[in-house]
């Protein structure tokens, strides 16, 4: 709002604040298909201009550009840090005036990922444990500790004004989320699997972005007896989601909005509530597999994974804007799998995803 209120000259009039909005989210696909030519240095990069096209599929960043909503401004200001970062990363001799700046860049441009979104506040958490753990030199970790200090004032002000993460207007209007000490008691264990089902749907096109071919990823993932130990923590969850969970409770009365695209499958293909619950506990479980089969037993996935389940206890409604198209970014950018992107498995995604965006349009509609 304080952005706006001094930068933008077209905030008077709502029409002309949306459609500079809507120009501005043009910025996001543009920075995303550098941070790809900086990760994927031999893939064609035209193949890499068309994935990062793949943001204006996605039905929460249009909706937001539409609306003129701040969520957008979060995901920029996140590409611009994993850019930056990219840039850190590659630097073997971080000793002048130039990494200063570079740092300087890097700690404001995820720090303002916050300020637009609080859910973005693992971009700063990573980025920070990235520089203490970098083999930069001390004096450098020590200006990223200030930095981070000095940006965090503001929301640190707020928070002690707001006796919450957010306003007292907004903690009255979501009186089931976790906004302040006082609802710690209030943990969602209702949304984890609805959550892996949402993160599965994003990582399951990437999944055909491995070296071997899909069936045979699959082939190898079941013939490794390991891999059932990961499993287990799933099928845990899933026995305490068919006997302590009032299905009928959640769905029917706590939820008339929310819960991701396979609660909405379940309402459209099952009119019984049998039905729609069995048809959940196996979306569970499917959504495991494929969340296993992208992430490769890679420990830096796990936890960073951890986090989108930790908001997903905390948030409520459970949407699936909440991860939409933040887990797909994070899929290409951050995470460590192994991808390998030809035409072929681009275009696919492209179908994926465009078949997602009209599923929508048209539930909604």
């Amino acid at each position: 709002y304080i952005l706006h209120a001094y930068l933008n000259p077209f905030v008077s009039n709502v029409d002309t604040y949306r459609l500079s909005v809507f120009i501005l989210s043009f910025a996001a696909p543009i920075i995303l298909y550098i941070c790809l030519v900086q990760k994927f240095t031999n893939t064609n990069k035209k193949i890499l201009f068309f994935i990062s096209s793949f943001v204006l599929l996605s039905p929460f960043y249009r909706t937001s550009a539409y609306w003129g909503l701040e969520v957008n401004y979060a995901i920029t200001t996140m590409l611009l840090s994993i850019y930056f970062l990219n840039i850190l990363q590659k630097k073997k001799n971080i000793n002048n005036l130039s990494s200063y700046v570079l740092i300087s860049l890097l700690t404001f441009t995820s720090s303002l990922c916050i300020y637009f979104d609080q859910k973005f506040l693992i971009i700063p958490l990573l980025i920070f444990i990235y520089i203490l753990k970098s083999e930069i030199k001390l004096k450098f970790k020590v200006y990223s500790i200030i930095n981070y200090s000095i940006f965090s004032v503001p929301f640190f002000y707020l928070i002690f004004l707001w006796k919450g993460i957010v306003p007292p207007s907004t903690q009255y209007a979501n009186p089931n989320t976790i906004t302040s000490v006082s609802r710690l008691n209030l943990l969602w264990f209702e949304h984890l699997g609805y959550a892996t089902t949402m993160i599965a749907f994003y990582f399951l096109p990437l999944v055909f972005f491995k070296k071997d071919n899909f069936l045979i990823v699959v082939r190898n993932f079941f013939l490794e007896k390991k891999n059932y130990l990961f499993l287990i923590p799933f099928l845990i969850y899933i026995i305490y989601f068919t006997y302590y969970v009032d299905f009928y409770g959640l769905t029917k009365g706590n939820y008339l909005m929310g819960l991701g695209f396979i609660h909405k499958i379940s309402l459209i293909l099952f009119e019984d509530i049998l039905l729609q619950e069995i048809f959940t506990c196996f979306s569970f479980l499917l959504s495991s597999i494929i969340i296993l089969l992208f992430l490769d037993k890679n420990l830096n996935n796990f936890l960073i994974l951890f986090y989108f389940y930790f908001l997903s206890l905390i948030l409520w409604p459970l949407m699936q804007e909440y991860f939409d198209p933040i887990i797909f970014l994070f899929a290409l950018t951050i995470f460590s799998s192994k991808l390998f992107i030809s035409y072929k498995n681009s275009t696919f995604v492209f179908l994926y995803l465009s078949i997602f965006l009209i599923c929508a349009n048209v539930y909604y509609y």
